[in-house]
């Protein structure tokens, strides 16, 4: 599902002038704003948990004496747009055609490059594409004396969606017409670290859910069908995006990562079971913890109530004056050496004083326990983590793989050997994958061994086990 944003052009003499941006789902649901501005520039605004970036779309027009004063026009605006971004934290994509090329426009005044450097001197990402490590970028337009590169791709920096890798291709005939004399660059990002954290308010409005594979425990015969259907995928990809190259193998380790993660997902869409499960996800903390995150926000909502400009009802107000006392009670068990201070409720500018002064208080007290719990947290799994390197070695894979379970995927194994990617089939070779793994990336145990062989023997029978093999 695509949903199309249009920026038309005012005048009057060429209406179907403008720029235009398409939003592949689930991206178009995070659209906040849109902004567009005479046809030459599009602004959308997506908002995430915690996450705000701009999409800039931009057309400028060829270097002309008939175009200089509206090339200034859009360069200032841009400029206006990204000072603002940068002011509020947004991360920033922009990409579109700025009809200039450092290379094959060198000749040309250099204020005609200076939207491309100023860029630079932002230290945007230029997202480029290469037919090989020694050729320079791969030119978006042709014409009888040559090619330029006219197409670009820029990334803020510390841009949340990396950018996975880069490449220009024909475009393709739209109603059997050619719509464009361009050649199209695509830059692939990655967008799963914003989805995967998404507001709370936005799942209780929504009731979103994600979706787990039940991949354990299926019979033979689910296995072939989901192995056949990822090896047809791969084969179509190839087929379709690559027809020159004859083997996966060829294609860099970016793309035939790409090629293979969307393959699985496909394949196990179509052939695993599967089961929704809510985004929601509940924090468990101690209960000295949970204790004061709730003083906390009932100071919070009392504040809120007796300075807001919105009208309270005073029965509420009232109610919550009267557990204050009940409140600042919980609290001195919880503080070493804190006394509940005399106070007043009256006047109100001398209340709200001292109710900010016991928040300020709160909010200090509760940021060092959550710094201290966390601290907490990584050693008790540290050790765990080492405990079941000994005692328990499924549990020591299933906890090291974790955060990314798709690091080893079912029976292939993607790893780089000697800087080339191979993708391990054979089960001796993911075995020793693994261990060259474990023994380069985790962190040695508190109990060392200088091998498999000295493993203990419930270890060493069952250290493959969780691979399913």
């Amino acid at each position: 599902m695509l949903m199309s944003y249009w920026a038309p052009s005012p005048s009057n003499s060429r209406p179907h002038d403008g720029i235009g941006l398409l939003l592949r789902h689930p991206l178009h649901k995070h659209v906040q704003k849109i902004d567009p501005w005479k046809g030459r520039l599009l602004k959308l605004d997506l908002f995430f948990h915690q996450t705000k970036i701009s999409i800039i779309s931009v057309y400028i027009p060829p270097y002309h004496s008939i175009h200089y004063k509206e090339r200034d026009f859009i360069f200032a605006q841009l400029n206006l747009w990204l000072d603002k971004t940068r002011t509020n934290n947004y991360h920033v994509v922009i990409l579109g055609d700025f009809n200039a090329d450092e290379i094959s426009h060198s000749h040309l005044p250099q204020h005609h490059l200076k939207i491309l450097r100023s860029f630079s001197s932002r230290y945007f990402m230029n997202h480029q594409s290469h037919i090989s490590s020694l050729a320079g970028p791969s030119p978006t337009f042709y014409h009888q004396n040559g090619s330029s590169r006219l197409d670009y791709i820029w990334s803020s920096p510390g841009f949340p969606a990396p950018g996975l890798f880069s490449h220009v291709e024909s475009c393709p005939k739209l109603n059997d017409n050619q719509f464009t004399d361009h050649r199209v660059l695509f830059t692939a990002f990655d967008f799963s670290s914003c989805f995967a954290t998404l507001a709370k308010a936005r799942l209780k409005q929504k009731s979103e859910q994600h979706t787990i594979f039940l991949y354990k425990n299926l019979k033979e015969d689910i296995w072939e069908t989901f192995s056949n259907e990822v090896n047809s995928r791969l084969e179509l990809y190839l087929t379709t995006h690559h027809p020159s190259i004859s083997s996966l193998s060829a294609l860099p380790l970016d793309k035939l990562w790409h090629a293979v993660k969307r393959s699985i997902l496909g394949g196990a869409i179509d052939s695993l079971p599967f089961q929704h499960v809510s985004n929601t996800h509940h924090h468990k903390y101690p209960p000295e913890l949970t204790k004061l995150i709730a003083i906390n926000k009932f100071l919070d909502r009392l504040l809120f109530k007796l300075t807001s400009s919105r009208p309270s009802r005073p029965a509420q107000i009232s109610q919550l004056v009267n557990s204050l006392p009940t409140q600042l009670i919980l609290l001195e068990s919880l503080l070493t050496d804190y006394t509940i201070p005399s106070y007043s409720t009256t006047p109100l500018p001398t209340f709200v004083k001292f109710l900010r002064s016991q928040k300020a208080l709160v909010s200090a007290y509760l940021s060092t326990q959550f710094n201290q719990h966390r601290v907490d947290s990584i050693e008790y799994y540290t050790a765990l983590r080492d405990e079941h390197f000994s005692t328990s070695p499924g549990s020591f894979i299933s906890s090291a793989l974790s955060v990314d379970h798709h690091s080893i995927i079912f029976d292939r194994v993607l790893v780089v050997i000697d800087s080339k990617p191979t993708l391990l089939t054979d089960l001796s070779d993911i075995k020793q994958a693994a261990i060259k793994h474990f023994q380069s990336v985790v962190a040695p145990p508190l109990v060392q061994y200088s091998s498999t062989d000295s493993f203990p023997p419930t270890m060493a029978k069952s250290i493959y086990s969780s691979f399913g093999y």
